[in-house]
């Protein structure tokens, strides 16, 4: 049984002949029971640290066997989280591919319709441009024979009138009438009459318009033959 204060402050000696002083020795015993408890109460204080240092020792030892398994927890979560965000990128990207390697061959699909169709359309358009103008081509060749020929008949016609207005007739119709007729009216008359006889079936008829005047138009338009009152013939 472990010795208390108490027991030493109430441990009695027997006396004998030429023993110890008592009050030393109660002095001493005293001072002892008080040296005693100062060292029981720092043992008490001390074995209280340490319980106290052990129970926390005990704890940071289970935080540390938490913490270990929460690491590892969370290691094996984040792998996972890892394998399946690995796994899903590459399922995103391979969709990705796909879908651009969709778009790529639709828009080259499409492009190739366009530049086909665009072909066609300017093949068309070619070819139709080169038929206007075969055919503007061919009807320009046409219509410059016509032109010639036109141009030949004018030039027939006209060469033709002017032979018939250069006859010793037309000489003797402009001399002035008073030189020779009496009625210039009566003979300007009968002489136009036999010379529009005599013309081309393209010439129009003579009008006489008024007393004084007799106009004569042929296909040109050109001639115009006037007399007055003083049997006078004017061109």
């Amino acid at each position: 049984m472990a010795l208390t204060p108490l027991d030493i402050q109430n441990k009695n000696f027997s006396t004998k002949m030429r023993g110890y002083n008592q009050d030393d020795v109660d002095d001493f015993l005293d001072q002892v029971t008080k040296d005693y408890e100062d060292s029981l109460q720092k043992v008490r204080e001390l074995e209280k640290s340490l319980k106290h240092a052990e129970e926390k020792l005990q704890y940071f030892n289970e935080l540390k066997d938490a913490l270990n398994q929460s690491i590892i927890v969370a290691q094996d979560t984040a792998d996972k989280v890892k394998t399946s965000a690995n796994r899903e990128s590459e399922v995103i990207v391979t969709s990705a591919e796909n879908t651009a390697n969709e778009m790529i061959s639709a828009a080259e699909k499409r492009s190739s319709n366009l530049v086909s169709a665009a072909e066609e359309k300017a093949m068309n358009i070619l070819t139709e441009a080169t038929e206007r103008a075969r055919q503007l081509a061919v009807e320009t060749d046409d219509l410059k024979k016509k032109s010639r020929v036109f141009h030949q008949r004018l030039i027939l016609m006209l060469e033709s009138q002017l032979e018939q207005v250069k006859t010793e007739e037309w000489n003797d119709m402009l001399k002035p009438f008073s030189s020779y007729v009496s009625d210039s009216h009566t003979v300007i008359k009968e002489v136009l009459s036999k010379e529009l006889d005599e013309m081309d079936t393209t010439t129009q008829p003579t009008e006489v318009v008024n007393d004084g005047v007799v106009e004569d138009y042929s296909m040109d338009g050109l001639s115009r033959v006037e007399y007055s009152d003083s049997e006078t013939i004017e061109e």
